[in-house]
C-alpha cells in the first residue's frame, strides 16, 4: 500500500523552491557535492577531503523570511 503526503502542498512548494548549492568546500575548496537534501536539511560532502557540510532547516526558514521581505 502507498502512503500519501501528510499535505500535498507543501511537497510542491519544496519542490518549487530554489536552494543554493555550496560550490566550494571551506576546508580545502574543493567542489562539494549534496549528498542528501529532503525533510528540509541538505548536507554537501567534499569530493576531495570528504569534509561534509548540513545546512539545517532554520538556514532554509531564515532564507525564506528574507527573500520575502524583499
Amino acid at each position: 500500500m502507498a502512503l500519501e503526503a501528510a499535505n500535498p502542498e507543501s511537497e510542491e512548494r519544496r519542490k518549487r523552491d530554489v536552494r543554493p548549492v555550496i560550490a566550494a568546500c571551506p576546508v580545502c575548496n574543493g567542489r562539494m557535492e549534496v549528498v542528501y537534501a529532503r525533510n528540509n536539511q541538505q548536507v554537501s560532502v567534499c569530493s576531495d577531503c570528504h569534509s561534509g557540510l548540513t545546512i539545517p532547516a532554520a538556514a532554509w526558514n531564515i532564507l525564506r523570511t528574507k527573500r520575502m521581505s524583499k
